[in-house]
């Protein structure tokens, strides 16, 4: 009997804890049905709710609330000094993708089971989840070395240096640096909590890493090592290393054993290396062209490039000089170490191959501008900055660019001051005159029939740009000269300098087409100088029907308004 009522008794738990089952899969399929795309109920992000929204709407809650962050950066104060640093330059990343895929897979995950455990848990409690922070200790660091230096005072390692033929011990030394620690959780705790307070450094001591108790044989051994003579060699080339800069070459790390070991310092043989390239490489030369009677024939045949290899002859530096042998053994005998440098081959960009394939077989245009009447600085700056564009070469459907080309402009690439229109100013600057660079180009670009697609004319009208409404002005990185090569081909660019006139000739491949230019016409003359102008370039196909019309508009105002100052004598 009391066998029967136990089963009896079992079988009404059974088909309770059954119904429960179905009943609380039940709400699990109504949940997941209405929430199939969004987040489930109860689920929170920082302190705020995410539920029934979809994985887009959420992550654009969540940028929403970093965008002050993201975009201002955090704020950081030292005694009465405040720094403003940008997130990416501590090495800092909003992962706001990763915590809003993790918010939505909470109940939507593949397993079942897994998927039950987290309904049952969101009936009974919220899910908070924290906006992860991550920091590149790297970037943190050399962002402190090279912008935060000055606060800090780092600890010194005991090392030697060498001196007067001798190494010298040096002993260590405590510092004072930014605590990093206590710096990344203030970090951490800002952005989590969706703030923009000002963080304050602190500072705290560290202890050096070596000190003089771990010196033991490291002075013998770099005493062994300096004696060896080391020849770097390329070819017939090479290159004795001086005992002072071998010298540099030394430094000293701890070992397994906790002592005081020599080591390749690597930065100071790469500096090294650097010193030497200038013998080594040599810059590939790209195949060229001649042009004479619009016919092209090869004169110049392309050549490979020589590049020494530093960091992988810094490697082969370190294999050969700093073995034990040649500090350890044999302390009094002198060797000579040889060390053959790497290099590899540079290839030629336009290779005699391959410009049988660029289909250039005609000039198309040749853009024109006179700069008579321009000062020694001026005509030595025209003459750098064209040299720049010679030879070059767009690709079929590419974009050019000028100041891309044009590079960096200072004195380190040979130009000299002269007069620029800079800020409401005529102003002396390193580069003047490169103006007349880029109108030629822009008058060839036209004449071309190519399509340019940013062009700005000058303050006011300048003599060496006339005809008016023809000139393109530059400062990188804006404003630019831009064009696209709208024909079938490639497009080479020859550049050369007759007396006082600037020629910009472009070749490539005559599809047909047919430019006609109207104008420049001006108008609306003033007596103080301003004044405004029209050229119109249409560009036919070789049926003569229209393929685009473009007007370049350019409105001139008073030289008055840009007074020249520090004039050049």
């Amino acid at each position: 009997m009391k066998k029967k009522k136990k089963n009896k008794t079992n079988r009404k738990t059974l088909i309770v804890i059954i119904l429960m089952l179905m009943f609380f899969i039940g709400i699990i399929s109504f949940t997941n049905y209405n929430y199939s795309d969004k987040i489930l109920p109860n689920i929170f992000i920082s302190g705020e709710s995410y539920s029934n929204l979809t994985k887009e709407e959420a992550l654009n809650k969540l940028n929403d609330r970093t965008k002050d962050i993201r975009e201002n950066g955090l704020t950081f104060l030292y005694y009465s000094k405040t720094y403003n640093i940008p997130l990416s330059e501590l090495g800092i990343i909003l992962n706001t993708e990763t915590i809003i895929e993790r918010a939505y897979n909470y109940g939507h995950k593949e397993d079942i089971i897994e998927n039950i455990k987290d309904h049952f848990k969101l009936q009974t409690e919220s899910i908070h989840f924290r906006i992860a922070v991550k920091i590149d200790e790297k970037i943190m660091d050399d962002y402190i070395l090279h912008n935060l230096s000055h606060i800090e005072d780092p600890p010194k390692d005991f090392r030697y240096i060498y001196e007067d033929d001798n190494f010298i011990p040096k002993e260590a030394k405590s510092g004072i640096v930014i605590d990093r620690s206590e710096l990344k959780t203030n970090i951490s705790n800002n952005i989590t909590n969706f703030q923009n307070d000002i963080i304050k450094l602190s500072l705290v001591e560290r202890k050096p890493s070596i000190t003089s108790d771990h010196n033991d044989n490291a002075l013998l051994q770099a005493n062994n090592l300096i004696k060896n003579k080391i020849i770097l060699k390329y070819n017939s080339e090479q290159w004795e290393v001086q005992q002072a800069d071998f010298a540099l070459w030394i430094d000293f790390g701890l070992v397994e054993n906790n002592d005081l070991e020599v080591k390749a310092d690597h930065l100071t043989i790469e500096d090294y290396l650097l010193t030497i390239i200038p013998q080594i490489n040599r810059e590939p030369i790209n195949a060229q062209l001649d042009f004479e009677d619009e016919r092209i024939e090869m004169f110049s045949l392309s050549q490979e490039g020589i590049a020494l290899q530093v960091e992988k002859s810094r490697e082969e530096i370190d294999r050969a000089i700093f073995k034990k042998e040649n500090y350890s053994d044999n302390p009094e005998k002198e060797i000579t170490i040889e060390i053959e440098m790497i290099t590899e081959k540079v290839q030629p960009e336009i290779t005699t191959e391959s410009i049988d394939n660029m289909g250039i077989t005609s000039l198309l245009a040749t853009g024109e501008s006179n700069f008579y009447g321009s000062t020694r600085n001026r005509k030595h700056n025209i003459a750098v900055g064209a040299g720049k564009f010679q030879g070059i070469l767009i690709g079929p459907g590419d974009l050019f660019s000028f100041n891309k080309v044009l590079g960096n402009v200072g004195p380190r690439e040979g130009y000299l001051p002269e007069l620029v229109i800079k800020k409401g100013e005529t102003v002396p600057e390193y580069g003047g005159g490169l103006c007349q660079v880029s109108t030629t180009t822009f008058r060839g670009a036209v004449l071309a029939g190519l399509e340019v697609t940013e062009r700005k004319n000058h303050a006011y009208a300048v003599k060496y740009y006339a005809p008016q409404g023809t000139d393109a002005t530059i400062y990188p990185p804006h404003p630019d000269l831009q064009f696209k090569n709208n024909t079938p081909a490639y497009i080479l660019i020859q550049t050369k300098i007759e007396g006082n006139k600037l020629y910009f000739d472009f070749y490539g491949s005559d599809d047909g087409r047919n430019v006609q230019m109207k104008g420049p016409v001006t108008y609306n003359w003033e007596e103080d100088g301003s004044m405004k102008s029209v050229w119109t370039q249409q560009v036919f196909d070789k049926n003569e029907e229209l393929l685009f019309e473009k007007k370049f508009y350019s409105t001139y105002r008073s030289p008055k308004l840009y007074p020249q100052k520090n004039p050049l004598e």
